[in-house]
């Protein structure tokens, strides 16, 4: 009876001991969000399934990521960020987002996206007339109007004492531009333009007459964060696969999906310049 209890005392620590490294073995999860300003589209309903997809091929051996969620709006997207029980490792964010919430969530940028595989963003005044300076009381057509605070500090920053633009939000920025084009009663008077738009409106018959003024600065895209050190050992793997997703098949059609054909390292020069000029309040 004793050498029985013995050997079954033996050999269930040997079955331990031979699933203990299948244990140690299992890939570490990690938490995904996604914040896309006043992109009507960017939600779970709509954009889940996408980033879902972006997820698993981030995913390998010894990291898992999973979605948390998509978000549309910054307050929205900030308790993703700041909920403990699921806890948010990674983010692509914008960088309104970013320097709002650096040192309060710990973000460290670790990858620029590459919208229209455009290195940086910059974005272009468009009117039936040129706006050559800062168009004070104007009204403009934007598609994030939601970061005020971004548009008014960075991208088209106000000169001391003039009268501040007024923002209008325009899920479809062609359509603002058809406005003025039309010359209807409550068009903008200008149309704030990313380089994607304005190569479409450029293209476009009716389009290509308006003209173009007032331009940003070169300012950083999306954003890739790292929440509180998170990661770990899991982020060189995790920036690899980003910088290299139009290597493969299956990475651009990941990437075609999230309209972000590849990642880039964080441009220290513009996102240190971008930050200066959020500061200034």
């Amino acid at each position: 009876m004793r050498v029985s209890t013995i050997c079954l005392a033996v050999t269930t620590a040997l079955l331990f001991a031979a699933a203990a490294p299948f244990a140690q073995d299992k890939p570490a999860e990690f938490g995904l969000a996604v914040y896309k300003p006043g992109e009507k589209y960017a939600t779970d309903e709509q954009a889940g399934e996408a980033i879902d997809k972006l997820a698993g091929h981030l995913s390998g051996e010894k990291a898992t990521f999973k979605r948390r969620g998509v978000r549309n709006n910054p307050a929205d997207a900030l308790k993703l960020f700041k909920d403990d029980k699921q806890p948010v490792a990674v983010g692509i964010v914008s960088p309104a987002f970013y320097f709002a919430n650096k040192e309060a969530l710990k973000l460290t940028a670790l990858a620029e996206a590459r919208r229209g595989n455009a290195d940086g963003a910059r974005y272009t005044l468009v009117g039936a007339t040129t706006a050559e300076k800062y168009p004070e009381g104007k009204r403009i057509a934007t598609s994030f109007s939601v970061e005020k605070e971004w548009l008014n500090r960075v991208v088209l920053p106000a000169p001391e004492n003039a009268k501040p633009v007024q923002w209008v939000q325009y899920d479809n920025l062609f359509d603002a531009a058809y406005e003025i084009i039309d010359g209807e009663d409550d068009a903008p008077d200008f149309v704030l333009a990313d380089s994607i738009s304005l190569q479409a409106m450029q293209k476009d018959a009716d389009l290509k007459v308006l003209k173009h003024g007032l331009q940003s600065e070169l300012l950083p895209q999306d954003l890739v964060v790292e929440v509180d050190s998170r990661l770990g050992t899991a982020r060189d793997s995790l920036l690899k696969a980003l910088t290299e997703l139009d290597k493969s098949e299956a990475g651009k059609k990941v990437g075609e999906l999230i309209q972000s054909p590849t990642f880039q390292k964080p441009d220290a020069a513009r996102l240190e310049k971008a930050g200066k000029l959020w500061a200034e309040k």
